[in-house]
């Protein structure tokens, strides 16, 4: 049985390094060791466990079954850990030069990246980020294990996780300038009619881990009428696609105006009421009172983002 009171707990910094990157040598480039004392620290894992923990087969490093079970807890106990660390020091933006992983899809990047990064760039010049995008099983995981620290989006994850409302933005239709659907009132206002919309071909743009499409369920029984030719994972493309062609797309308005920068594009009010968009922030309960944290979180939450 493992015996604590001797137990080197240096040890699961090699091995959380290890397991992340599945190879003794990056661990070691990771961890600042030479290659030699990654590799006898393993072996002393490996006697510890009574386990091989990671083996080489023909397609690189795996782990063991124990090392598998083992890692959940490792991960979730060093990032409870640097938690309690970072939440007892003060925390200065200026000067700090921490890391933050978000996840968010590109609809969030359009949405919140450029005023974060001027903010950050005039508070803050040495935080860096790191944006991923991730479904919705791995982001709680990410959050459980501390290898994110923020989920933003239009999304609902477990109740053991900490939310906060951040913004609501309306819904727009993108479509071509060309388009013999796009119309325009008396007082040169674009817009489409609901007909025209319904009968119209539909980018589906569903992001990895957002909430279900709400524009099905604003429809009701004509939702059955509404052809998606289209369905997609990312929002960033729509200008290209949607072009000279007449398929239009529904998406929130703070993502339009960055979408029809380029020229070519309308982007005109839904002809019928639809829920708006409500993007949320998620975070791990361990980090609710680090002050980095709290920081980063009251950017989001600021009306500036």
């Amino acid at each position: 049985m493992l015996n604590l009171r001797t137990f080197d707990l240096n040890l699961l910094r090699v091995f959380e390094a290890i397991s992340s990157d599945l190879s003794v040598s990056k661990a070691a480039e990771k961890l600042c060791l030479s290659q030699p004392a990654v590799s006898s620290a393993l072996n002393r894992l490996r006697q510890q466990f009574n386990d091989p923990l990671f083996v080489r087969t023909k397609t690189g490093m795996q782990p063991t079954p124990k090392a598998i079970r083992l890692a959940q807890a490792v991960n979730d106990g060093l990032a409870t850990i640097r938690a309690g660390l970072a939440s007892g020091m003060d925390f200065d933006p200026a000067n700090s030069e921490r890391r933050f992983t978000l996840l968010m899809t590109d609809t969030g990047e359009i949405a919140f990246l450029p005023p974060l990064l001027s903010i950050l760039g005039r508070s803050a010049p040495h935080i860096d980020l790191v944006v991923m995008e991730s479904g919705l099983a791995s982001s709680e995981e990410m959050l459980e294990s501390g290898a994110a620290d923020l989920v933003i989006g239009r999304i609902k994850l477990s109740d053991s996780l900490c939310s906060q409302w951040i913004h609501k933005s309306e819904f727009v239709v993108l479509l071509s300038q060309s388009n013999p659907r796009l119309q325009f009132a008396a007082d040169g206002e674009a817009r489409i009619s609901f007909d025209d919309y319904v009968a119209a071909p539909h980018i589906l743009v569903q992001p990895r881990g957002a909430s279900p499409d709400p524009i099905g369920t604003a429809l009701l029984e004509r939702a059955a009428n509404r052809r998606i030719a289209l369905s997609i994972p990312h929002t960033t493309v729509l200008p290209m696609i949607i072009g000279e062609t007449e398929l239009i797309a529904t998406v929130p308005k703070i993502v339009a105006t960055a979408l029809c920068a380029s020229g070519g594009l309308h982007a005109v009010p839904t002809p019928f009421s639809i829920e708006p968009n409500h993007v949320y922030q998620w975070w791990h309960k361990r980090n609710s009172e680090d002050s980095g944290h709290r920081w980063l979180r009251s950017i989001f939450a600021n009306a500036g983002v």
